[in-house]
């Protein structure tokens, strides 16, 4: 007997269904001891210019960022686009960036079982272990794709989850399901400027993320330029700029 293909349309409600599941029920909720706005820079892939450009240039403001990294994507091209080596990871370890999961081979939550997924991640962080003696502890969804089982089967594992959805984390934060906000040059700087100034104004945590750093960017990086303007609005609002890493160890569970 042939299995029963459901429609496209049904299909497409029914991830809708489990994206909105995923947002909605909270698995690792937290308050923040502080009450400073914090601003993270996050990159996800990661393209090896967003070191070798982004990288140096927080570091140049005494700031660190989180390198969400698919272990499976090292010294490949990707969508015309040279990710990172072996050598990248050990000079973004030594210049105090921190190193995230986003699985081994980019895979999205609807790709896999839940089992299999957690495999993948699993993988990914053996792999970082074994060649950096570096512990992995916080994950990003690939295509911030997150589903309600593979939340529960995470949530444990990492101190945090980050989503691709757009807003700022005010408490109560869930921590397996981080709000974050993309800097495209597609999109222009002015909503994160809004944001960055909304954030001040609720004592919150703003997470951006972003993938390539270049003059002609992919749809999901940006140019030098226009992540330099982002850097001085968080630069002029005060807000600490910290690590996800960092931040999350000011949350304490509730």
């Amino acid at each position: 007997m042939q299995p029963v293909s459901l429609p496209r349309k049904i299909l497409g409600l029914q991830q809708k269904m489990h994206l909105l599941l995923a947002e909605w029920v909270s698995l690792d909720r937290a308050r923040r001891q502080s009450t400073s706005a914090m601003v993270s820079f996050t990159f996800d892939d990661f393209p090896r210019s967003a070191l070798g450009i982004g990288g140096r240039m927080l570091s140049d403001h005494g700031w660190r960022g989180t390198y969400y990294c698919a272990s499976g994507m090292m010294g490949k091209i990707v969508d015309s686009e040279a990710m990172f080596t072996r050598s990248d990871l050990d000079n973004l370890v030594a210049a105090g960036h921190e190193l995230g999961c986003h699985t081994r081979d980019h895979v999205p939550c609807f790709s896999r079982d839940g089992k299999s997924f957690a495999e993948n991640c699993a993988a990914n962080r053996s792999g970082i272990k074994k060649m950096l003696g570096y512990d992995i502890r916080n994950f990003s969804f690939p295509n911030g794709q997150a589903t309600l089982g593979v939340k529960r089967r995470l949530h444990s594992v990492y101190d945090s989850c980050r989503s691709n959805n757009w807003g700022i984390n005010t408490d109560p934060v869930d921590l397996s399901y981080l709000r974050a906000n993309p800097i495209y040059s597609r999109y222009g700087t002015e909503a994160v400027r809004k944001l960055v100034a909304e954030n001040v104004q609720r004592n919150g945590w703003l997470v951006l993320y972003t993938h390539d750093i270049s003059p002609n960017p992919s749809p999901y990086g940006c140019t030098p330029d226009d992540f330099e303007q982002v850097m001085h609005l968080v630069l002029e609002s005060s807000a600490e700029v910290v690590t996800i890493r960092d931040a999350v160890s000011r949350f304490a569970r509730i």
